[in-house]
C-alpha cells in the first residue's frame, strides 16, 4: 500500500520540487533537527518529572513546555512528509522509516492515554509524593518510543528494504 502510492507521487510536482531546488533538502534536514531539539527536549523534563524524577519540579509546571513540543512535532511533520515526498522510492521500502512510522503511532497513542488517564490526577497528585503508576507507564512508554524514532530515524540512510 505505501509502496504503492510512493509510486504514484514519483515525479510529481511536489517531489520534483523537492529534488530540484538545491536548498531545500539541508532546510528541511535542519528544520526537522531544531523540531526533533523542540519535541525530545520538552518531553525529557515532562516524561522524567512524570515517571518520578526531579521532584523539585511541580509536575503541573513541567507541562508549559507543551507547546514547544507540539512546535517541534509539526515541524518534524511537515518535514517529514516533504521527505517522504523527496525520495519515496526510498522511504516506502525502508525498514528503518518503517518501523519509526510504527513508533510515532504508538507514541500517539501513548499521548491520548495521557490526556484521558494522566493528566486528570494532575488536579490531585501531590507534587511530593511518588508518581501513579499510570503516570510513570505513560512516560517510559513515551521516551521509550521516541528514543525509538530518533534511532530509526538515524537508521534510515543506513538501512534498506525489510
Amino acid at each position: 500500500m505505501l509502496e504503492s502510492f510512493a509510486v504514484s507521487i514519483v515525479d510529481g510536482p511536489l517531489n520534483q520540487w523537492i529534488l530540484n531546488t538545491l536548498w531545500l533538502w539541508p532546510a528541511m534536514e535542519i528544520t526537522h533537527f531544531i523540531g526533533l531539539s523542540l519535541l525530545l527536549g520538552g518531553l525529557i523534563v515532562i516524561d522524567l518529572r512524570m515517571a518520578g524524577y526531579f521532584k523539585v519540579l511541580n509536575p503541573a509546571a513541567t507541562h508549559q513546555l507543551l507547546p514547544l513540543v507540539f512546535i517541534g512535532f509539526g515541524l518534524n511533520l511537515g518535514t517529514g512528509v516533504l521527505f517522504f515526498y523527496g525520495d519515496p522510492l526510498r522511504y516506502s521500502v525502508n525498514i528503518g522509516f518503517q518501523i519509526k512510522m510504527v513508533l510515532v503511532v504508538l507514541a500517539g497513542l501513548n499521548a491520548l492515554l495521557y490526556h484521558w488517564k494522566v493528566v486528570p490526577l494532575m488536579r490531585t497528585w501531590d507534587p511530593q509524593a511518588d508518581s501513579p503508576i499510570i503516570a510513570k507507564c505513560v512516560a517510559f512508554t513515551s521516551l521509550t518510543a521516541w528514543t525509538g524514532v530518533l534511532l530509526c530515524g538515524r537508521l534510515i540512510p543506513y538501512v534498506g528494504s525489510g
